[in-house]
């Protein structure tokens, strides 16, 4: 056996196809055909269920899956440390993360990290939590950082709990909002102008949701606009065209230069895990165990200042 045997079976296995293999790693379909003949032929094993529409693997394709995937992290992990004897020790962490924690949380953070570990590089995209989910399994990832639970039965994956975020009320600096005292009814908000996400966005569909459970709905707010980027809703919001629902951690900048206030409504309390995860059989050593502990470990912010304490 070796290393691009392995790779090929795990592209039949994801892709459910020779076919689309074949393409994917540039071979000819007969040639990964030849090493999938090979493998099971060493193992005395079908590997694949072959069908008309494509295959699935076999109770033994399932079991060397689990094998072969940890195989190659490990082989990875050995290209890494070699890499590192060699003298070429600048390691790659290739991250995706949600919108929230990637846009407003992630970016400071990977820039401390690296001033602490100058040999290490750090990829960061945006992604939504399933396109995420897919890049770790297909190892086209290293870290993920996902809002919300694992899909339920998914024991691929591993994940821990980095921060729990909240939504918020974002209101504008005027003596109005200043003498209230951090929190007000669903009743008088709605009477408020409001400007919203767009429809089908992560937020609209968590409000939507609690609104639901609760017997409301949002038709009842008085919208005044909808856009489709939080850093356009905060502008609109300091310039008092309106208050805004959303994760506190976006506005966490515009509340500790106090440009924005928080509020919280008492029948809207919402919370959620924002978590790293990674693929389940995977060793994490080096600097990507340090970048899980650091981020697992440190506390991003401090509390923003209240409603009701003195201006100075």
């Amino acid at each position: 056996m070796n290393i691009e045997q392995f790779e090929i079976f795990k592209t039949i296995a994801e892709v459910k196809s020779f076919t689309k293999a074949a393409k994917k790693l540039s071979f000819t379909q007969p040639a990964i055909s030849t090493q999938i003949k090979i493998l099971e032929q060493n193992f005395d094993l079908a590997l694949f269920e072959r069908h008309n529409h494509g295959v699935q693997l076999t109770d033994a394709g399932r079991t060397f899956y689990e094998y072969g995937d940890r195989i190659l992290a490990l082989y990875e992990e050995m290209e890494q440390d070699l890499a590192r004897i060699k003298g070429n020790n600048k390691e790659v962490i290739n991250i995706a993360s949600c919108d929230t924690a990637g846009n407003y949380i992630l970016p400071s953070i990977i820039i401390n990290f690296k001033e602490l570990h100058p040999q290490t590089c750090l990829r960061l995209e945006v992604a939504d939590t399933q396109d995420i989910i897919e890049k770790l399994k297909k190892r086209h990832l290293d870290i993920g950082i996902i809002e919300g639970k694992l899909p339920v039965g998914d024991n691929s994956l591993s994940s821990v709990n980095i921060y729990d975020d909240k939504l918020v009320l974002v209101v504008p600096r005027k003596n109005k909002w200043l003498r209230d005292k951090g929190s007000m009814s669903l009743d008088k908000l709605i009477n408020e102008p409001f400007i919203a996400r767009e429809q089908g966005s992560c937020i609209r569909n968590v409000l939507d949701a609690k609104l639901a459970k609760i017997g409301r709905s949002f038709d009842e707010f008085n919208v005044v606009a909808e856009f489709n980027n939080y850093e356009a809703i905060k502008q609109a919001v300091i310039n008092n065209n309106g208050v805004a629902l959303m994760p506190e951690s976006v506005a966490r900048r515009e509340l500790d230069e106090r440009l924005l206030w928080r509020v919280y409504i008492d029948e809207l309390k919402i919370s959620w895990n924002i978590k790293a995860v990674w693929r389940h059989n995977e060793l994490q050593t080096g600097n990507k165990k340090q970048f899980l502990d650091y981020i697992t470990n440190l506390t991003y912010m401090t509390e923003p200042q209240s409603l009701h304490e003195n201006i100075s």
